[in-house]
């Protein structure tokens, strides 16, 4: 029982422990960028300002950092964006050990509540995934309420991908099923909106994609207000061609 019950628990832990200090980043900035902005102005439509990028993307200085096999197959920073807020404690284009993987994804855990017994269980399941390292990169565009946090956990096999990816995509109350990333069928998207404050601002939009190729998990998270989620899910293609064709793809 306590093996079923550890198995639900990290199956709706997992996909937050990497980016539960990114959604506190990007929710501030989404707000603050809301606050300060020009009301009278109409908005722009974030995916019309994208542009056919260069052949071999990761060079330029501000498109992320490409100096690792794993760090070559993020994203680089796509036109007209520039690299985000930190992600929680890690910064905004980092890659972290296998054992500092290891050893975040333990201690973030152990901020939810959980009897001893499934938290050492969950230890014990984080162990079996084989954390092989992570990297973490985030992304704005400038002038618009939108933030994108994208994390590459490498693990030790495809099997143990499939399995956390399986239980992970689950969607919790007050998610509703996102955007179809086209050509990926090892990926889904949930979606989360907050209330409006009742003022005429939308609310922020929370949209959480899922995915995995070979022994790679794919965590994207983005924050908008309002969300576009069709440019979103673009980004999430291009992450996902980009883990395919390292170096070609943007």
């Amino acid at each position: 029982m306590n093996d079923r019950l550890a198995h639900r628990f990290l199956g709706t832990v997992l996909p937050a422990l990497l980016v539960v200090g990114a959604l506190g980043g990007g929710f501030a900035f989404v707000r603050a960028t809301v606050d300060g902005a020009d009301r009278s102005a109409p908005t722009r439509v974030w995916a019309e300002h994208r542009t056919k990028p260069a052949k071999d993307p990761a060079g330029p200085v501000g498109r992320g950092r490409a100096d690792t096999e794993l760090t070559r197959k993020l994203l680089p920073v796509p036109p007209g964006y520039v690299l985000g807020p930190d992600i929680g404690v890690y910064g905004n284009d980092v890659e972290l050990t296998a054992a500092r993987s290891t050893e975040m994804m333990k201690a973030t855990a152990d901020g939810y509540d959980a009897p001893a017994a499934v938290r050492r269980q969950v230890d014990k399941e984080i162990d079996l995934m084989g954390m092989e390292g992570v990297a973490l990169r985030s992304y704005t565009f400038p002038g618009n309420a939108l933030t994108v946090d994208v994390s590459l956990i490498e693990v030790k096999d495809a099997d143990a991908a499939r399995r956390w990816y399986e239980d992970g995509s689950r969607r919790s109350d007050g998610e509703s099923e996102g955007p179809v990333i086209e050509g990926r069928k090892n990926s889904s998207c949930s979606v989360q909106t907050e209330e409006s404050d009742g003022d005429g601002t939308p609310g922020i939009g929370t949209m959480t994609c899922l995915a995995y190729e070979g022994d790679l998990i794919v965590i994207v998270v983005a924050q908008g207000m309002p969300l576009n989620r069709s440019t979103v899910a673009e980004l999430v293609k291009d992450q996902l061609d980009r883990i395919a064709s390292p170096g070609e793809n943007a």
